[in-house]
């Protein structure tokens, strides 16, 4: 069995998560070679939308060079609750007029990763390859690959992305329908968080359009018989359904593109670190998708781990040490916000439902409120 040794640090995943890893490594000088299961050819055809914060914007921006992907802005955030008084309305104007964020298709979002890695000496990437194991040693890691070969690095970083294809739904509310469609009268780069008693629904502005308009993307949290019912409807069955979900405020549905359905997990791992092996993005942690808060709690755990190798250098051992303990805060806070929005806005229970629409309200009508929790949806918490 060939065995490879050449100081190098291992990435087992090459999607954006792994890429901008490997990119973030480079700008600190490190080297790194990146396994991935998947041709790049197969990769690039996955058209979900990633809603990417104005941190994660900012620090992919500086990783594309002269060719960033097709993306869409998030200039206001509209958040009301289906059937209650209260609306919430974050803008751009309350931060200097830039962008609160934007969206990207998957595969665009690869491809600009991929061609900035291609033109890094520092990082090589093998498609496609499984790694089938990895075995801890006192000062580095061994990589079985499904080649027969050996990979031995200082450490593994894993950003495969949630694997597990028996684990249990996170609750009773676990599946999301998916489809692009269009507004009658579309504000341009407005983005809709809608509370029902089902799930949250989360509409998008999209870089794609859908019979020659403006696409959004629906993102609706249901119960699974739900989710397959109306998967199942005809469109305009689906359109009323849909449109008595967002209420007049939003505005009319127009065109429905295809609709398609998927189960949700959330789970989220209490130790990131297994000595030399260290977990970021989908690997640490698996987030409900509402606030679209996923993709951009990984970024933050590429960022600092590049940091903490930077500043630790050839101390692998510190290096992962600090960055379990520099991502703690941010993570549990997310995870925990992810978790505890959609249970609180199902809830039947008046009490409860009367201060939603009050606390929606309040936000509104407090701008240093309303930017906390903007600072927070941008930037998560500051280690």
């Amino acid at each position: 069995m060939a065995m490879t040794n050449d100081g190098r640090i291992a990435i087992l995943g090459g999607g954006p998560i792994g890429l901008a890893c490997a990119l973030l490594l480079a700008r600190r000088g490190r080297s790194s070679i990146v396994i991935d299961a998947r041709r790049l050819e197969d990769a690039l055809r996955e058209t979900r939308l990633l809603a990417l914060s104005r941190g994660t914007w900012q620090l992919l921006d500086a990783l594309f060079g002269a060719a960033p992907p097709r993306s869409a802005q998030i200039r206001t955030v509209h958040v009301s609750s289906a059937g209650e008084f209260g609306v919430t309305r974050i803008a751009d104007a309350d931060f200097d007029g830039e962008p609160l964020g934007a969206t990207v298709l998957y595969g665009d979002l690869l491809a600009a990763l991929a061609a900035a890695v291609a033109a890094q000496p520092a990082i090589e990437v093998v498609r496609p390859r499984r790694a089938l194991e990895v075995l801890q040693r006192p000062a580095a890691v061994r990589v079985a690959l499904d080649d027969g070969s050996m990979l031995e690095a200082p450490f593994a970083i894993n950003a495969e992305g949630f694997q597990s294809a028996t684990a249990a739904a996170s609750d009773a509310h676990d599946w999301a329908l998916l489809a692009d469609l269009t507004l009658r009268d579309p504000a341009p780069g407005a983005a809709f968080e809608r509370f029902t008693r089902e799930g949250p629904l989360a509409l998008l502005p999209t870089p794609s359009t859908l019979g020659g308009a403006p696409a959004m993307s629906l993102v609706w949290c249901m119960d699974r018989a739900a989710a397959t019912r109306r998967s199942e409807l005809p469109d305009a069955a689906f359109r009323d359904e849909l449109q008595a979900a967002l209420g007049a405020r939003i505005g009319r549905v127009g065109r429905i593109g295809p609709r398609r359905r998927h189960p949700l997990h959330q789970q989220v791992r209490e130790r990131v670190r297994e000595h030399r092996l260290v977990a970021l993005g989908n690997a640490a942690q698996t987030l409900h998708p509402v606030a679209g808060q996923g993709f951009n709690l990984g970024m933050r755990d590429c960022a600092t781990l590049a940091d903490c190798i930077a500043v630790h250098e050839e101390d692998a051992g510190a290096a992962l040490r600090d960055y379990e303990a520099r991502r703690r805060a941010d993570r549990q806070a997310i995870a925990a916000l992810t978790r505890w929005l959609p249970a609180v806005f199902r809830t039947r229970f008046a009490p409860v439902a009367l201060a939603r629409s009050i606390g929606l309200a309040a936000l509104d009508q407090s701008p240093a409120l309303r930017k906390q929790l903007a600072q927070l949806l941008m930037f998560g918490v500051r280690d």
